[in-house]
């Protein structure tokens, strides 16, 4: 392993798109900033959430040459807390402390000047233990999924929904479980989030005692993020970004496992937006899949799902047995696209949860996992191909005045792997840049805290690199 400077940055990320000033809604009238006139600019929702006396970090990374322009703007359910800038130089990441004080607590990233990750770490207080990690959302959406949530004892669930802009946001929400019919309250119809706010709606309110607890949001005036935040007596804190979209695969991974994990699948019902006019029948159709679990042993069906049917606007949460580095590849094989997440215990106080990725790609970006010391990084690879193995570059992206740091690793197909402890000790909490010659997907497993590193747990799925 050795310091390389910013040469391989500056190659992995030379196809970067660039993102029009026009593919976002601004945040109402600014004075123009001349960094902004003729550069590239994107933007990130974290709708991160929160709880009394929690702590939140954004940390924003830059793999390219050239330096970033970043504005941040926190929002509440009560409107936004100002906003501030930041330059984030070429090969650096800058974490930024954010508000995370209420369940509605979210943040908006706009970014000028090139391309950055963002992505979320809360850390719970007042009894709450646990961190939640998640990457941001690219962008905001007419509909969003999620299979996150779970209701059963112990826990709480919460669906946070923000609204960066500068008219209302309007939608429905409806709720699925395995036994029960749809859940269709008048107090999920036409909820109303103002401009440059954010909500949290307490689930268990509306479907309490599901272990598994599908989301279908549908956004008839705006557009939104979400994600939903579970807070459990047993097993910590979970954050999950919901998804845009259902999809016909699903890659997760996880790790350091000490107990029974959970798989949970919905099959929603798609809204009246551009994603059901290209799916019709979805959410009339139900779903029949298989989920294959990859590790260090020959692959086998994940919890016995080598082929599983499962019915229309339904969530499922099956236990599957995880020990170690695994991967779900799960696969839907007829019937409607599906909505998924992976909850997993943790070795410690604290279980993990991710929605994971719905597709490799060849570059990534990892953003922290780590709460603080003492701690174990983990940064998870999969190369899900079936012929040809993957060679991976794993670069540091550090805070700045520090040097990167390089390793290689080498998976063959089909195969899971973590990134050497000796090279993720000495980055610390870096994000990681990783790219490879082959597609693989990415995602940061760390515990910290504790006397031996072990009370929290965190995954973060990886940050797919844009490329034209």
């Amino acid at each position: 392993m050795r310091a390389r400077g910013q040469g391989v940055l500056t190659l992995v990320v030379a196809g970067i798109v660039a993102v029009g000033a026009g593919s976002f809604e601004r945040l109402g009238p600014r004075e123009a900033d001349p960094s902004a006139t003729t550069a590239t600019s994107a933007s990130w929702l974290c709708p991160h959430g929160g709880g009394p006396e929690y702590e939140g970090a954004i940390f924003l990374a830059n793999p390219g040459d050239e330096g970033v322009t970043a504005r941040v703007t926190e929002f509440a359910a009560d409107g936004p807390a100002g906003s501030s800038e930041v330059v984030v130089a070429a090969g650096s990441q800058v974490e930024i402390g954010v508000d995370a004080s209420d369940r509605s607590s979210s943040t908006f990233v706009e970014t000028f000047g090139g391309w950055l990750a963002a992505g979320w770490l809360v850390r719970g207080a007042e009894g709450e233990v646990g961190v939640g990690a998640e990457p941001c959302a690219p962008e905001a959406g007419r509909e969003w999924f999620s299979a996150g949530p779970s209701t059963g004892q112990g826990n709480d669930a919460f669906l946070i929904v923000m609204n960066p802009f500068d008219t209302d946001a309007v939608f429905d929400v409806a709720l699925f479980a395995a036994e029960r019919a749809p859940v269709r309250h008048a107090d999920l119809t036409d909820v109303t989030v103002r401009p440059r706010r954010s909500t949290a709606i307490r689930l268990n309110l509306f479907a309490q005692g599901e272990d598994g607890l599908g989301v279908s949001i549908d956004v008839s005036s705006g557009r939104i993020a979400a994600s939903t935040l579970v807070v459990s007596e047993d097993a910590g804190i979970g954050s999950v970004l919901a998804a845009p979209a259902p999809s016909e695969r699903h890659l997760l991974l996880t790790t350091r496992g000490a107990g029974e994990s959970q798989l949970a699948v919905t099959v929603p019902t798609v809204g009246a937006g551009a994603d059901a006019s290209a799916q019709p029948s979805a959410g009339q159709v139900g779903s029949t899949f298989e989920a294959t679990l990859r590790s260090k042993d020959p692959s086998q069906p994940a919890g016995d799902l080598a082929e599983q049917t499962q019915q229309p606007e339904s969530a499922v949460a099956y236990p599957v047995a995880i020990a170690g580095s695994s991967a779900v590849d799960l696969v839907v094989r007829e019937g409607a696209p599906v909505v998924a997440a992976l909850r997993t215990a943790g070795v410690g106080n604290d279980g993990g949860a991710t929605g994971g990725s719905p597709e490799p790609a060849d570059a990534w970006v990892v953003t922290p996992t780590i709460a603080g010391v003492p701690a174990r990084p983990g940064l998870l690879l999969l190369n899900p191909g079936r012929s040809r193995a993957a060679t991976v570059t794993v670069t540091s992206i550090p805070s700045e005045g520090r040097e990167a740091a390089e390793t290689t690793v080498r998976l063959p197909p089909g195969s899971i792997a973590g990134v050497p402890r000796e090279f993720l000790d000495e980055v610390g909490t870096a994000s990681l840049l990783v790219t490879s010659d082959s597609p693989v997907v990415a995602l940061g497993a760390s515990t910290s805290l504790g006397n031996d590193g072990l009370s929290v747990y965190g995954l973060a799925a990886g940050v797919p690199i844009p490329v034209s």
